[in-house]
């Protein structure tokens, strides 16, 4: 997947620091639509940089596939496991099923923090700039 940034700061090392303008699924074309009033956030991320560039410069940001299989994770496994913790009990009142549930999607946000903070302490760099634009 490839983004623009803009980069903010230069690390050393060949990394630098990039700010990404994270937009919602509209792709704010507000002039061709009411209007939702949907806020843009910037992420800050730290990226693998093999060409020579300066605080400022708009690159070309590259993520490797291993960002969507970590958003898959954050968003599916804690449905999948509070539609199993609702279907899996079987011969048991509603109020059961529904506590089951409950406790499938913990159990599945748990994980999801439990690996995010894996991430963030093997601080493996998932972007590389590719090109200044």
């Amino acid at each position: 997947m490839k983004q623009i940034a803009t980069v903010t700061q230069v690390l050393g090392g060949g990394l630098a620091q990039v700010s990404v303008v994270r937009r919602s699924a509209c792709a704010h074309d507000c002039e061709n639509c009411s209007g939702c009033g949907a806020k843009t956030t910037n992420v800050t991320v730290c990226a693998k940089c093999e060409i020579p560039v300066a605080p400022g410069d708009m690159v070309e940001l590259y993520s490797d596939n291993r960002v969507l299989g970590y958003a898959a994770l954050v968003y599916l496994v804690p449905l999948i496991l509070f539609i199993a913790g609702y279907v899996c009990p079987s011969g048991v009142s509603e109020v059961v099923r529904y506590l089951c549930a409950f406790a499938g999607l913990l159990l599945g946000i748990a994980v999801a923090i439990v690996c995010d903070r894996r991430v963030r302490r093997s601080r493996k760099v998932m972007y590389q700039i590719v090109r200044k634009i």
